[in-house]
């Protein structure tokens, strides 16, 4: 009766409108100050509070978001766009596959969903829609492939999953190079599918598609540099994100001068300001996490499913049938932060492989970005909708992005029956 309690009271909290940090840090600190000695709560809270951010880790957050920021300031995104389209816009649905492949691009520069929509939104659907494409399509193939900016590496949930459980952010990072590379192909082949109906653009001659590939040759750098040097042993992941943000610094100010003093200050600004506010998340999330393990609750629910033989792809389903809901009312790294602690342990009672499940996990949370009615990339393109005058309700992007969604459920399923997909990688590189 006492989970009951505390699970309805968090809920409210939500529903009256409360901030999911604050929500989360009421709830931890009052579950401690109920079981514990006041004194005792007293020192934990505290305690606990700074354990959470103590974490080095924890330091490559802001600088991948540094490097994300200045990547988006740069235009570097608008020059592998244009790449792109010189390259595949003859093709039929060409300018739709440069689209997807330029964001699976632009994901392993910046590992932000948001960053790589707010990028190549406006310049990427309005040249979709002036060579004839349908605006439905235009709008739902960005807001899809924004997602690949949290599953490809460098990707900050995976760090905060690997905060949180302990498992090697290096795994993920490797794991998630396959399901990515799949999903983009899924996107791709759906594309091909229904190219018949979609115009082409005139071929662009040899030497200026060789141009548009120098104007990028810089940027082919950092991807290189952010794999190659955590897995050839260089530098570690926190390390990595250190030398992203000097390289992509250089790109900017030096290499393409387009990030000037004045640019760089709200580069600064805005990254300081995204990290506050994940940072708060994040220790109020730990918080609540140490809460609900001090009272059991992740075990007794592992009892519980246990008590009643619950079949591990039955659990599995039940797992994904959370995310999605959770996904349609809250954003990513809040439904990463509180449902983790809860199911990680779970999971591993169940025998899945954890690295696996982190994957699993920032699948479902893409799937979140795109689905109504707090999809988050849904609403960045309803507003690069509106700046165009082609405005588009939250009912019609969601339909826009509804096949992408469906081919996102068939990469669940294909990870799920065969998790090699997930573990080979790591696993060679690991021997």
């Amino acid at each position: 009766m006492e989970y009951v309690i505390i699970i309805g009271i968090f809920l409210l909290l939500l529903l009256l409108g409360l901030p999911v940090a604050f929500a989360l840090a009421m709830v931890g600190a009052g579950v401690l100050y109920y079981f514990m000695d006041p004194q005792m709560a007293n020192l934990q809270v505290p305690q606990v509070l700074y354990n959470s951010l103590n974490n080095n880790l924890l330091i490559a957050i802001p600088a991948f978001m540094l490097t994300g920021q200045i990547i988006l300031k740069s235009g570097i995104g608008t020059k592998a766009f244009t790449a792109a389209d010189k390259w595949l816009g003859h093709y039929p649905g060409g300018l739709a596959i440069a689209t997807i492949v330029t964001c699976a691009f632009f994901a392993s520069l910046s590992g932000s969903s948001v960053a790589t929509v707010v990028t190549l939104g406006y310049i990427a659907s309005a040249e979709m829609i002036k060579n004839g494409y349908p605006k439905r399509l235009a709008y739902g193939v960005i807001a899809a492939a924004g997602t690949l900016g949290i599953l490809i590496p460098p990707s900050g949930p995976m760090i905060l999953y690997g905060a949180m459980t302990q498992e090697s952010v290096s795994e993920l990072f490797m794991a998630g190079i396959i399901p990515g590379i799949l999903l983009v192909v899924l996107f791709i082949l759906y594309i091909i599918m229904i190219s018949k109906k979609l115009p082409r653009k005139e071929k662009v001659p040899l030497t200026e598609r060789m141009q548009s590939l120098k104007n990028i040759i810089w940027v082919f750098s950092l991807p290189i540099i952010i794999i190659g040097g955590i897995y050839s042993g260089i530098f570690t992941v926190t390390e990595a994100a250190s030398v992203a943000c000097i390289v992509s610094l250089f790109l900017g100010v030096v290499v393409y001068r387009s990030v000037n003093f004045k640019g760089l200050f709200e580069i600064m600004k805005s990254t300081a300001s995204n990290t506050g506010m994940l940072t708060l998340i994040l220790a109020s999330a730990l918080l609540f996490g140490f809460a609900i393990t001090l009272i059991e609750l992740p075990q007794t629910i592992q009892q519980a499913f246990e008590s009643i033989e619950m079949n591990k792809w039955v659990l599995v389903s039940l797992v994904f049938l959370l995310f999605a809901i959770l996904g349609m009312f809250m954003e990513v790294v809040s439904v990463l932060l509180i449902v983790v602690p809860i199911l990680y342990p779970i999971m591993g009672s169940y025998g899945f492989d954890l690295i696996w499940f982190g994957i699993f996990t920032i699948i479902a949370m893409e799937m979140a970005a795109i689905t109504p009615p707090v999809g988050l990339n849904l609403f960045i393109m309803m507003q690069v909708s509106e700046r165009q005058k082609n405005t588009m309700n939250i009912l019609q992007m969601s339909r826009a992005a509804l096949p992408f969604l469906l081919l996102m459920v068939v990469l669940i399923v294909i990870i799920t029956v065969v998790p090699q997909v997930v573990t080979w990688l790591p696993n060679v590189l690991d021997s």
